[in-house]
């Protein structure tokens, strides 16, 4: 009974999780847009509701399969209560940083939130399956999951960049009138990007669930039943229709005064990193790599007015996150031992 229970409460926060992150994430997805004012912020909710949903709908179970890989499902304690916990710390730190208005990592949060419970429900870390440090592609367990969230930033600084040099060579004799045509192109890369939000971090809180009905005999820790991909769908498109104006702010406009060329760059860099990760099954943090390639497009741009300070907040919240649900995970799971001792 108790273990129905807990796999129910598993479900139910999985998806809470989830529409978390689209609150979360899916603000940083819509802010370049409505930054340069190309869309509105009812317009860009608009696209990026119907792409996240069709992305969580038809993007497939890599990223899902990473998930499930960074631990063992182990007969000596039950997993259902240290997925709980780690849910719990995820959620909460989503809450926690957005009302600081920080774009923080939510998949930080989940693994990191998952990893703490587990250790402090064994006692140890032999149910962490580390795996291998490779390339992305070919990485597993928590090696696969570090190197797509730690690199994907570093990737997205050198493509926005890289991407805003070509697009000015391109445009260099064009006038203002081809603002027009590039926010109206923002339509596109914006659904684009929304799609491969959808895609990635959907999963992720499928890939939980998953791992939790395997954990509970009910699954094979590979297939994704339709209902699962659905309700998830339905609750990460819920959280993105929750747009955050203080996310949006923050990466719209406080780390550099984007412009309609910045706005389409840094959603077309954003969209090929995501959707590229999403392939070779790597879980990579959207505002993240979205943050990320605003600065590199600003960098492109005009150095000086990249403003490093928002940008420090940011990655202070980056680095602070992990170790900071791993600590609440355990003691949520180390407080829920007590009061049913």
């Amino acid at each position: 009974m108790l273990e129905t229970i807990l796999l129910i409460a598993v479900i139910l926060l999985s998806l809470f999780f989830i529409y978390t992150t689209g609150f979360q994430d899916g603000s940083s997805v819509s802010a370049s847009a409505i930054g340069c004012r190309a869309l509105s912020p009812a317009q860009a909710v608009l696209v990026a509701s119907i792409f996240e949903f069709a992305g969580a709908m038809l993007g497939g179970s890599t990223v899902a399969n990473s998930v499930t890989a960074i631990t063992s499902c182990p007969g000596e304690f039950n997993l259902l209560p240290a997925i709980t916990s780690g849910l719990l710390a995820a959620i909460g730190w989503n809450f926690i940083t957005r009302s600081l208005k920080l774009p923080s990592s939510s998949t930080h949060a989940l693994f990191g939130g998952i990893l703490g419970a587990v250790y402090a429900a064994s006692g140890n870390t032999k149910y962490i399956v580390w795996g291998e440090p490779n390339s992305i592609i070919h990485s597993t367990g928590v090696w696969k999951v570090a190197l797509s969230l730690f690199l994907s930033p570093l990737i997205g600084i050198m493509i926005g960049y890289l991407m805003l040099t070509t697009m000015n060579l391109l445009l260099a004799r064009s006038t203002t009138r081809i603002n027009r045509t590039i926010k109206l192109v923002q339509w596109v890369t914006l659904a684009l990007l929304a799609y491969g939000h959808g895609v990635n971090d959907s999963q992720k809180a499928m890939g939980v669930i998953v791992l939790s009905l395997q954990a509970s005999g009910l699954g094979d820790g590979f297939t994704i039943p339709f209902w699962v991909r659905l309700a998830t769908g339905l609750a990460i498109t819920a959280g993105v229709a929750s747009l955050t104006p203080g996310i949006v702010r923050k990466v719209g406009s406080e780390i550099y005064k984007l412009r309609p060329l910045h706005g389409l760059t840094a959603q077309l860099a954003s969209a090929t990193i995501i959707l590229t990760a999403s392939l070779a099954g790597g879980p990579v943090s959207t505002s993240q790599v979205v943050s990320s390639t605003v600065i590199g497009v600003g960098s492109a741009d005009r150095l000086k007015g990249v403003r490093w300070l928002a940008a420090r907040e940011m990655l202070i919240a980056w680095f602070l996150t992990i170790p900071a649900t791993a600590l609440l995970s355990g003691l949520i799971y180390l407080l829920g031992l007590h009061l049913l001792a």
